[in-house]
C-alpha cells in the first residue's frame, strides 16, 4: 500500500521439503535394488518400479516447490501477513494496531534448524493465528514488537497533532498568540467535558502542561 514499508519477507524454511528430501532417499534406494538384482524378470520389475518412483518424486518435488514459492510471510510498517495457493489462495493480514501478543515455538530439533512456529493473538474475529515453518522465529517476534510499538508511538503524534489542531480551532481569535498553561488546562477540561478528546489524549496532554508549569 502507498506509504507501507517492507520489514521483513520470507518463505517457509527449507524444512518444508523435508517429505521430498526423505522421498529422494527412498528413489536412491530403488535405484540401489535395480543396480544390485541381474539380469531377468526381476531386473526387469525393479526397473518399472525405480522409473515410476522418480517420475512421482519429480512431479511430487516439483509442485512442492511452487508451494514454496507462493507461500509467503511478512511484516510491514502496517501490518503482518500471510498468503498461501497455487490454484485456491487463502491469505491473513493483522494490522499492528491489533496485534495484542506475539508467542513462538521451538522444538529441540527445530531449535537446531532455526525454524519455528509463529502464533499472533490478535483482536477481533480472526483470533490467533498460526505460521508454521517461519525461519528464525524469535527474531521474527521481536520485529513484530518493535513494529507494533513504532505504529502505537506514530498513532501517539498523530493523536498529538490532532489535539493541538482543535485546541487552535477551538481559538482561532488567540491563534497568533500564546496562550498560559492555566488557559491551555480549561481549554482541555472543556473540551474533555464536551467529548471531543478521549480520557487518553486527556492525560497525555494535561501531563505535559503540567509538565510546564
Amino acid at each position: 500500500m502507498p506509504g507501507e514499508k517492507m520489514v521483513l519477507h520470507s518463505h517457509p524454511h527449507w524444512w518444508f521439503f523435508w517429505k521430498q528430501v526423505a522421498g529422494g532417499v527412498v528413489v536412491l534406494v530403488l535405484l540401489a535394488l535395480w543396480a544390485a538384482v541381474g539380469d531377468g524378470f526381476f531386473n526387469d520389475v525393479m526397473k518399472i518400479v525405480f522409473l515410476i518412483g522418480l517420475l512421482v518424486w519429480l512431479l511430487n518435488v516439483a509442485y512442492q516447490y511452487v508451494q514454496w514459492r507462493t507461500t509467503q510471510f511478512a511484516v510491514t510498517s502496517e501490518r503482518v501477513a500471510f498468503q498461501s495457493g497455487v490454484i485456491r489462495r487463502s491469505g491473513v493480514s493483522i494490522p499492528l494496531n491489533r496485534v495484542n501478543n506475539v508467542n513462538f515455538d521451538q522444538s529441540i530439533i527445530a531449535r537446531m534448524l532455526d525454524n519455528g512456529v509463529v502464533t499472533v493473538e490478535s483482536a477481533g474475529e480472526t483470533g490467533d493465528s498460526v505460521f508454521e515453518n517461519i525461519p528464525n522465529p524469535e527474531r521474527v517476534r521481536s520485529l513484530i514488537f518493535a513494529q507494533v510499538e513504532a505504529d502505537e508511538q506514530a498513532d501517539s503524534e498523530r493523536d498529538a497533532a490532532a489535539l493541538a489542531k482543535i485546541l487552535k480551532d477551538q481559538n482561532p481569535q488567540q491563534s497568533g498568540s500564546e496562550h498560559s498553561p492555566q488557559e491551555r488546562l480549561k481549554q482541555l477540561d472543556d473540551l474533555h467535558a464536551q467529548g471531543l478528546v478521549t480520557d487518553e489524549e486527556f492525560d497525555s496532554k494535561r501531563r505535559e502542561i503540567l509538565g510546564e508549569l
